[in-house]
């Protein structure tokens, strides 16, 4: 009988700050036969994220870190080929939690595994604008931020995954909406296609005073992504009642150590005038994912919000696509296509 070989990657040693292909290796096994109570997942796509960062450092508190040798964890849409557990039928399409490899065998439990809706978009979909970056942009305006109509919203990182969605959800609420990102072809793209009020790039000299003139009646909401320096500049805008949900801390991720993820939200509650600020996980809304996964397909159906996907092809470009990730080269959600 023909055996069945499997790829994946691996972390093969720590990195000491900006992640590199050698902190990564290609390894090969055979994939074993199916246990009891056991699933066979092929994945087809994986999603790219920066919150997997801080796991690749030998010591982390906040997050389990991975083992050297250990598979690279992420999330995936993949097609469940085999199953011998009885609460997952095989030969339908879900969403996982699971690892950067062509196959995931798995027995179901600590892990998450949703089936994907009938739907006319690409199945990609479900691990950018319909997926976990669209539900934090969803949970962190709908359940922290709350953005009114004529108030003013500052999205950092705002052509990526999340911001991308954030700053069109609160644009929908009647917000005045103000992206950051890097570059004038970002820029240009948050305004002209997603429908941003205005967008500052943070490479430019004059940045403060751009987002100071753009943000003429103070900042209301600030969604974070980035932390680092574009957090103090905007702090000094914020209004009294401001909201700061804390999605991502970006800038701190590649200098390796223990460092807290959360970071910003500590920074904010130190002012003076204190925001509501509040480091948010999406999975604490997990039973609220059918709430946010109908919203957001809906949307993103009818038109409503628009994405755009990076794509790489082939497992063995995870590991750049990851670097390419914090050199700020993906434009919206940063994908491999197995």
């Amino acid at each position: 009988m023909e055996q069945t070989i499997n790829q994946s990657v691996v972390l093969a040693q720590h990195p000491k700050g900006s992640v590199i292909l050698a902190d990564f290796r290609i390894e090969k096994q055979v994939l074993p036969a199916l246990n009891e109570g056991e699933i066979l997942i092929e994945n087809h796509w994986l999603s790219i994220d920066p919150y997997v960062r801080p796991r690749l450092n030998k010591d982390m508190s906040m997050v389990n870190p991975i083992p050297l040798g250990g598979v690279i964890q992420g999330e995936a849409i993949g097609f469940i080929i085999e199953s011998k557990n009885p609460q997952v039928a095989a030969g339908q399409w879900v969403f996982l939690l699971s690892t950067w490899q062509r196959y995931f065998v798995t027995n179901g439990k600590n892990t998450i595994i949703l089936p994907l809706p009938d739907s006319p978009l690409p199945k990609s979909v479900f691990l950018g604008p319909v997926g976990t970056a669209g539900r934090a942009a969803y949970f962190g305006m709908d359940r922290i931020a709350r953005p009114k109509a004529g108030e003013t919203v500052v999205i950092s990182a705002a052509s990526g995954a999340v911001g991308s969605i954030a700053g069109q959800i609160a644009k929908m609420a009647g917000a005045h909406v103000v992206g950051i990102a890097g570059g004038d072809k970002k820029c240009r793209y948050v305004v002209d296609t997603l429908g941003f009020d205005a967008c500052v790039d943070y490479k430019t000299k004059d940045f403060k005073v751009q987002l100071r003139q753009a943000c003429q009646e103070g900042v209301d909401v600030y969604f974070e992504n980035v932390g680092g320096k574009i957090a103090t500049f905007v702090a000094q805008l914020l209004n009294e009642g401001a909201r700061v949900p804390v999605c991502g801390n970006i800038s701190e991720y590649n200098k390796g150590g223990d460092m807290k993820t959360s970071g910003p939200e500590q920074f904010f509650q130190s002012l003076p005038s204190a925001p509501h600020a509040q480091f948010f996980l999406v999975t604490q809304w997990l039973k609220d994912y059918p709430e946010s996964d109908a919203w957001l397909l809906h949307a993103v159906e009818s038109g409503q919000i628009k994405y755009r996907e990076t794509m790489h092809a082939g497992l063995e470009q995870a590991p750049q696509a990851f670097i390419d990730l914090f050199d700020g080269l993906n434009m919206g959600k940063q994908l491999v296509k197995i």
